[in-house]
């Protein structure tokens, strides 16, 4: 009788340990996701990466544990004779579906040629590479801004990046994993990550888009950079991975550009269909009347350009005009009084004075502002001779007429981060309102303004002014930018609250700067 009871618990416990295996062979191989999400914020209010991890890459289940990492490969380890691209996606993934992020992948560069491959866990000493995708070389289309995961729910991570579609817009897109590789067949990803989703909406209505993060790309596909002075950008920044921008001299640097080989627009990038526009951008010095940017035919002639007045804001000097005790001139308010001298083009820089109004055969910024109201002038120099603050001004022009012009006080200090959004505020098609944004905060609109008209223009500058060549009797030249940009976006359609809060956020973590809570 003890024998037979002995037996049948043998046989129950048998049984109970066949189904805990099971259990557990499910529970690991099962498609589950399993994510968190870093914090935005770290503990000095600096905005984190938002990049996603997987909750296994910090807790190991039992089961994957039978399964190691490669020794030979992994985020600061390559396999000799291999290069690594890491400006893409090089982390640990779950290609063999043991519900563990055991396989590390990366873009490999070989023989002048770049493809996605896997190093798979529990494979020393083979290949590192067999599990790929085709090359770039084979028809592999690149994208910055990739990512792995499980599109498809069969609990293996795929290839997936943001790439644009055949109706000129953009879509996560994905090489799905087999059981030897990468299939060749881009499918679209039907639930991306949050940080794809954000880009996703950046993307639309991109008309071009230069990041300056770690290189000179525009990643609306639509421009040819030509680069002037050398300038650049590190293009291996430090972790964590922060940027710089691009960084101009003021002296000999400045990008000029287009959507074609004559660096002209006109083709892919119309400037009339521009409807809204933003960048950040440091100044180390307020070099003469710079140009954040300039668009046009040249100097007065179908402009749309963003830049500063002058070099810089002043104190005010309180030294009074002459007192008519010392003066010949009548009593005031009859007779002539005196006046300071102020040319036509010092007008038509810092009043909305018409061209029409003046014979102007070259436009030029004053380098003094004129007087104001109360008869005291505004000079160059703050306490210390130095100018911390600037004004910024935008200005379009149709031809060779003037159509708006907008001055913003205070818009610049001088060695931060200042991040821009100028943008219609409504549907009309001919005369928006313009609001612009001050880092993602309202400050000014222009009530009924302009939006460019040209279509085809020839001198396109990122750094300099159409007008650096031109100088008169009444002022100096306009000089090159000296400064720092990052993210400069033209977009087709009207940016709202929340993309432009959004803009900002992403901005100042890739900037390493505190983070702005709208």
């Amino acid at each position: 009788m003890n024998a037979l009871l002995q037996d049948k618990w043998i046989r129950a416990l048998g049984w109970i340990t066949v189904v805990l295996v099971i259990g557990v062979v499910i529970y690991e191989t099962l498609p589950v996701k399993k994510f968190f999400t870093e914090s935005f914020v770290d503990a000095n209010g600096v905005c984190a990466s938002d990049d996603t991890m997987a909750l296994s890459d910090i807790q190991s289940p039992f089961w994957s544990k039978m399964i190691s990492r490669r020794g030979d490969v992994g985020p600061e380890l390559e396999v000799s004779g291999l290069k690594r691209d890491n400006k893409y996606f090089s982390g640990y993934a779950n290609i063999q579906r043991f519900g563990q992020k055991t396989d590390f992948c990366r873009m490999v560069i070989k023989d002048n040629d770049k493809f996605f491959a896997c190093a798979l866990g529990g494979t020393d000493n083979t290949s590192s590479i067999s599990f790929r995708t085709q090359s770039v070389n084979e028809g592999l289309i690149l994208s910055r801004d990739d990512y792995v995961s499980d599109t498809n729910g069969d609990g293996r991570d795929d290839y997936c990046r943001i790439l644009r579609n055949s109706v000129g817009g953009f879509d996560a897109q994905c090489n799905l994993s087999t059981d030897t590789g990468f299939d060749t067949e881009l499918v679209l990803d039907p639930n991306p990550p949050d940080n794809i989703v954000l880009l996703l909406q950046f993307y639309q209505g991109i008309m071009l888009w230069l990041r300056f993060y770690d290189d000179m790309l525009d990643y609306a596909g639509n421009l040819v950079v030509n680069v002037a002075g050398k300038a650049g950008v590190i293009e291996n920044p430090p972790r964590p991975i922060t940027t710089k921008g691009l960084h101009l001299n003021g002296l000999s640097q400045y990008l000029r550009i287009g959507d074609n080989t004559r660096l002209q627009f006109g083709n892919k990038v119309l400037l009339r269909s521009m409807r809204s526009f933003c960048f950040w951008v440091k100044f180390d010095e307020f070099t003469n009347n710079a140009h954040v940017f300039d668009f046009g035919n040249g100097s007065g002639n179908d402009n749309v350009f963003v830049g500063i007045l002058g070099t810089g804001n002043s104190g005010v000097d309180t030294r009074v005009l002459p007192s008519i005790c010392d003066s010949t001139l009548p009593a005031s308010p009859s007779g002539q009084q005196p006046e300071f001298e102020v040319s036509p083009q010092t007008l038509m820089k810092t009043t909305c004075a018409n061209v029409d109004d003046f014979e102007c055969k070259a436009m030029s910024v004053p380098a003094v502002p004129p007087p104001n109201s109360h008869g005291t002038m505004n000079i160059q120099e703050e306490e210390g001779g130095i100018s911390e603050t600037c004004n910024m001004i935008y200005e379009i022009w149709e031809k060779g007429q003037r159509k708006m012009h907008i001055v913003i006080p205070k818009m610049f200090k001088k060695g931060t981060w200042t991040h821009v959004t100028v943008t219609a505020a409504n549907n009309n098609a001919f005369r928006p309102d313009i609001h612009i944004y001050n880092n993602g905060v309202l400050v000014y609109t222009e009530l009924n303004g302009w939006l460019p008209t040209v279509s085809k223009t020839s001198k396109n500058f990122i750094g300099r002014s159409n007008w650096a060549d031109a100088s008169s009797q009444f002022s100096n030249r306009d000089e090159l930018f000296k400064g720092s940009l990052f993210d400069l976006r033209l977009y087709n359609v009207m940016m709202g609250k929340k993309l432009i809060h959004d803009t900002v956020n992403w901005g100042q973590k890739k900037l390493g700067l505190p983070c702005k809570n709208f």
